[in-house]
């Protein structure tokens, strides 16, 4: 009986494992070579998040934002083959009142204001 119900635990985690690769597999968004990373002087909660993601969301050629309140940082992912503007997304983030502090893009790192 012992090694029937092993036999059937190992099965169970089995498929769990392959049900849940597929899916991952399935749902993983496609390689984002131009995801833009922006640091900001100070994102302590959504209070101060969400109006940033929803600014920062009306930029042309971002598809989403996901905000880290540990590392005061914004994750800005831009729609297929978009290619946001490092200064648009600057702008945005300082309508919010967050002072960026740093912005990482395809086009290259800025620890001030970009010119485009």
């Amino acid at each position: 009986m012992k090694s029937k119900c092993t036999i059937a635990l190992l099965a169970g985690v089995v498929s769990l494992v392959l049900c849940y690769g597929s899916v991952s597999v399935a749902q993983q968004p496609h390689n984002h070579d131009h995801t833009a990373v922006l640091v900001t002087k100070r994102m302590c909660c959504a209070k101060e998040s969400v109006p940033a993601i929803k600014e920062l969301s009306k930029v042309p050629g971002v598809a989403r934002v996901v905000a880290d309140h540990k590392t005061k940082s914004l994750t800005i992912v831009p729609k297929d083959n978009a290619f946001p503007s490092p200064l648009a997304i600057w702008e945005a983030a300082e309508r919010t009142k967050l002072e960026p502090v740093r912005l990482s893009t395809a086009h290259g790192v800025f620890n001030s204001k970009p010119r485009r």
